[in-house]
């Protein structure tokens, strides 16, 4: 058996509480040298490459998937990119991420009677 094993798909779980989601991705055989991680206030993105454990032999059967990978995951609602965590264990990635407080702003409301146009 025989498969093209580039570009393979990673599977997360995300748990949100009030103060913070946790997303857990699965990289199993992945070093957290071949992890990168890039977090934006909606969404965190994975990628890298896991590796094939052996060089130099001809390939008789191929069932692990190896190659470049890359996943992203939105998150329903801004997180506070300067206090991110990540942890790798047993081929599981544990990404904590910490909710961003809503900013209110009150913005004033004119009539058209006192309109400044």
């Amino acid at each position: 058996m025989y498969r093209n094993t580039d570009n393979w798909v990673l599977h997360a779980d995300v748990y949100g509480t009030e103060s913070q989601f946790e997303v857990f991705v699965e990289v199993p055989g992945v070093t957290r040298e071949d992890i990168e991680l890039e977090v934006t206030p909606l969404a965190v993105r994975v990628w890298g490459v896991k590796k094939t454990p052996v060089k130099g032999a001809t390939a008789l059967a191929i069932e692990i998937q190896t190659g470049r990978f890359q996943r992203e995951i939105h998150l329903p609602s801004r997180v506070d990119t300067s206090s991110v965590s990540a942890e790798l264990k047993s081929g599981v990635l544990h990404i904590t991420l910490i909710r961003q407080k809503p900013v209110r702003v009150s913005i004033p409301v004119q009539s058209e009677g006192n309109s400044n146009l």
